[in-house]
């Protein structure tokens, strides 16, 4: 892979969209613009199999609060995120793990956010994400948050 191409790895928010869920501060024109690094391979997006547990709790929320039914959406859903080849899925390795476990014994309850923070480190990944209590919970303990970025961030980054 060519050494220019960011690595960066995705937060659940941003594939609700996918679902037809609106993120808050997350646009369809950032949709457009992260879309569009990606196919002129400026990043290369991965997902960690196991956020499927957040996506299908927040879709399912989501949809009865709504009272959407899912239906076509969620074939068409599913089909793109996993065999579109846009993403690439991973599993968190051994020593991503071991990281997830320490950020629980210090206290941080997510684990899906414990392991998505760990598998970023450990594959020198960017996280796209928009959580704030994540990133506070790291500083605060003394860990590394310059690989934390949200999607303006991250745009701004590439763009420039």
């Amino acid at each position: 892979m060519n050494a220019t191409i960011l690595k960066v790895l995705l937060d659940s928010t941003y594939l609700l969209p996918t679902f037809g869920i609106e993120v808050e501060g997350l646009l369809d024109e950032h949709l457009a613009r992260l879309r569009e690094i990606a196919m002129k391979s400026k990043v290369k997006f991965y997902c960690l199999t196991v956020v499927w547990v957040e996506i299908i709790g927040k879709v399912c929320k989501e949809s009865q609060r709504l009272k959407i039914d899912l239906g076509g959406i969620l074939d068409i859903a599913v089909r793109s995120l996993l065999t579109s080849g846009f993403y690439e899925w991973i599993q968190p390795s051994p020593n991503a793990v071991k990281l997830a476990f320490k950020l629980r014994m210090l206290g941080h309850k997510d684990i899906i956010d414990n392991l998505l923070y760990a598998t970023s480190v450990v594959n020198n990944m960017v996280l796209l994400t928009m959580d704030e209590d994540l990133k506070n919970f790291l500083k605060k303990n003394g860990f590394k948050v310059d690989n934390l970025m949200d999607h303006v961030q991250l745009l701004s980054k590439i763009e420039q």
